[in-house]
């Protein structure tokens, strides 16, 4: 998990550039099917058995969720509001996966995890406040990436059943890639065309931002965060997206210059310790007396 926080951080301010460029619909569906088609290369050369029969369809509702809708929202979000904004509004996520996995799934509620969610959900709404103050936020735009997290958070249930079921992570991933883009190319051909440029218009760091995101990013993150969910409840995995706020907002800082304040710096602080809480009162409780 924390190496898909890692990628999934950098997918913030990278997403930012090129989407100054490109125009969403067109980004997403060409991210996408480049991660599918990286990922079918994979199963190719590795010989592994992908049949949809074995793996079910919940990968394929998966698809629709996210990358799909999550990928969408999230990239329209962010031409509207601030890369940090971007990255932090996923510190929403632990606050919604304890509870679903509990009404859900019946998995256990621990309440550190939930008094730390809390935490990082009242240090989200105070760096956003800070953020839309005076770094370029929009509350239009966060509204757009807080339905993608929205909509990340119901997927991670399914993610969660299929991972169960003993599921290969990389043949989930690969029809849940599938899925997603075929949903973004169809939306493309029917909606009318959204203002932006076209790819073929895009300067050349544009054009690495959409082949990191499709080839690294993409693909990278579903293996290891469907992996991560044979082995940890949805949860403790939701907690780790706490990290992306602050990964994110200091890759934002370093490649875009967004603005940072004291106050946002005390935020991600929060964040951070948020995050760390559970771990830390769970090594506590068992260190011999």
């Amino acid at each position: 998990m924390l190496a898909a926080v890692c990628l999934w951080s950098s997918a913030t301010p990278v997403t930012k550039l090129a989407v100054a460029e490109i125009a969403v619909g067109e980004f997403v569906a060409l991210r996408l099917a480049l991660a599918a088609v990286a990922l079918w290369l994979i199963v190719a050369v590795t010989g592994t058995k992908a049949r949809l029969r074995t793996v079910g369809w919940r990968p394929l509702v998966m698809g629709l969720l996210e990358p799909g809708l999550v990928t969408l929202s999230v990239s329209f979000g962010l031409t509207m509001t601030s890369p940090v904004n971007g990255s932090v509004f996923w510190s929403l996520t632990p606050l919604l996966m304890p509870v679903l996995g509990f009404l859900v799934l019946g998995e256990r509620l621990e309440m550190a995890v939930v008094a730390a969610a809390a935490l990082a959900f009242g240090a989200t709404l105070l760096l956003v406040w800070g953020q839309n103050e005076h770094g370029g936020g929009s509350w239009l735009g966060d509204l757009f990436v807080a339905g993608g997290v929205v909509a990340s958070a119901v997927n991670a249930l399914l993610a969660r059943r299929t991972a169960q079921a003993g599921a290969n992570p990389l043949v989930t991933s690969c029809w849940q890639l599938t899925s997603g883009a075929l949903l973004t190319a169809l939306l493309l051909a029917l909606l009318p065309a959204n203002r932006g440029g076209h790819v073929l218009e895009a300067s050349p760091s544009a054009l690495v931002s959409l082949l990191y995101l499709g080839l690294v990013v993409s693909g990278g993150v579903y293996i290891l965060s469907n992996y991560a969910l044979r082995h940890l409840p949805v949860g403790r995995v939701g907690l780790f997206s706490c990290l992306v706020g602050p990964v994110g907002t200091a890759m934002s800082a370093l490649l875009l210059g967004t603005e940072l304040s004291g106050l946002d710096l005390v935020a991600l602080g929060l964040v951070v310790g948020a995050v760390l809480l559970p771990s830390l009162l769970a090594r506590r409780s068992h260190m011999p007396r």
